[in-house]
């Protein structure tokens, strides 16, 4: 069936200027023209008009956790959840994730590889969600950062075999915990690097050899440049980033996937969400610094995608950027077009172009007045596909847990 969206705003996700009175034509799962109207030929089918509306390429979340993220509790509470609890969160996270105008999401780690089965069931039409890429479980060191959730090794021979593992079970990507986080107030400190060069080179190997890309959790400055020695393609969250490691991941072509909104949602929520109390008031006082080192990384040259991990948000994420530096279409071009890039599909997704799938989303307002206004979502396209907000909210529940 052909779509036509009209009397429309139009931010394609190019970083091209908006185009008023735009017209968007889709035919079955792709886009098939895009235009100003009267510079557009209108087939018969379906018309929506959306007057004083802005339609946006469908959001990119490129750090996301669907059997961890909106739950209650510390890190260890959740994960110490039965994976039938854990399941039953990702499903409903899955339709959250829609009704936040989230159509791709990169899950970056999950118990047992429940993500992995996810992506099958809403790839077979078992149940409704984002399109996904998964990492299957991340790798850690033997109690390092995450290993509740993380394949534990030792050495070089052990990580190669758990990077294939994960291939073998259908990752999409490798993932590797270079450094401690921020989940543990003993044993798991955030300037502490974990695996070593010759541990990730090894995983990393086995993921480029099946033609996989690869990212690291990292937070200091010793771990990123670790990670980048051992060959790796994106850095996730970088709290710690220094000029001179964001220079040289400038000039590899290395993502960063900063992750600032969820600094600030423990820090303002934190305890609501029954965090515990230290890590609310660490977060706290690493705000300011937090959004200094992403400037360093701004002004670098360093490119970048959006990623909520647990406790962010899209639309704050994407504020956040641009307050640490991205103007406000940069800021949306690293929810859209990047984000296609770093998974390999920009040839699929990202942009609002003829011959793309249409992956669309619909919002009150004007997003590059106001960023938040990409929280007003009223429609979304997933492949041509429209889910409405409010009936994907009829099947979730809003208890947190």
């Amino acid at each position: 069936m052909t779509l036509v969206l009209r009397k429309v705003t139009l931010i394609d996700g190019t970083g091209r200027e908006p185009i008023a009175n735009a017209v968007i034509v889709v035919d079955g799962e792709k886009i098939t023209a895009v235009g100003r109207e009267g510079e557009v030929t209108q087939p018969p089918g379906e018309v929506i008009d959306l007057p004083g509306k802005t339609v946006l390429p469908g959001l990119l979340n490129m750090h996301e956790h669907l059997e961890l993220r909106r739950g209650m509790g510390s890190f260890q509470e959740r994960v110490a959840q039965p994976d039938s609890w854990a399941m039953m969160r990702a499903v409903r996270n899955a339709l959250l994730c829609l009704q936040e105008g989230v159509t791709t999401i990169r899950d970056c780690g999950s118990r047992r590889g429940l993500n992995i089965a996810l992506k099958r069931g809403i790839e077979g039409g078992m149940i409704v969600g984002p399109r996904m890429v998964t990492c299957g479980q991340s790798i850690s060191m033997t109690g390092g950062h995450g290993w509740q959730v993380s394949v534990e090794v030792d050495s070089p021979d052990e990580a190669r075999k758990a990077a294939r593992a994960q291939l073998k079970a259908g990752a999409d990507f490798i993932k590797a915990l270079a450094s401690g986080g921020y989940i543990s107030r003993t044993q798991d400190q955030p300037w502490s690097s974990q695996l070593t060069v010759e541990e990730m080179r090894a995983a990393f190997e086995a993921a480029k050899s099946a033609g996989k890309k690869t990212t690291v959790h990292a937070h200091p400055p010793a771990a990123i440049r670790a990670a980048i020695e051992a060959g790796v393609d994106c850095i996730e969250h970088g709290a710690l980033l220094d000029k001179e490691t964001a220079e040289l991941m400038a000039s590899k072509g290395i993502f960063l996937v900063p992750t600032l909104a969820e600094g600030w949602e423990v820090a303002e929520h934190g305890l609501e969400l029954g965090r515990p109390a230290w890590l609310v008031e660490a977060a706290k006082a690493g705000l300011d610094s937090r959004l200094e080192r992403f400037t360093y990384a701004v002004e670098a040259g360093v490119k970048m995608a959006m990623g909520t991990d647990v406790a962010g948000s899209p639309a704050r994420e994407i504020q956040l950027m641009a307050e640490g530096g991205l103007g406000p279409m940069e800021a949306i071009v690293a929810a859209t077009k990047n984000g296609a890039e770093l998974i390999d599909m920009e040839n699929q997704i990202g942009t609002i172009e003829a011959g793309k799938l249409a992956d669309l989303i619909v919002v009150g307002g004007n997003p590059l007045e106001n960023l938040l206004d990409l929280a007003k979502v009223e429609l979304v396209f997933k492949g041509g596909t429209l889910y409405r907000p409010e009936y994907l909210a009829m099947a979730t529940g809003r208890h947190p847990l």
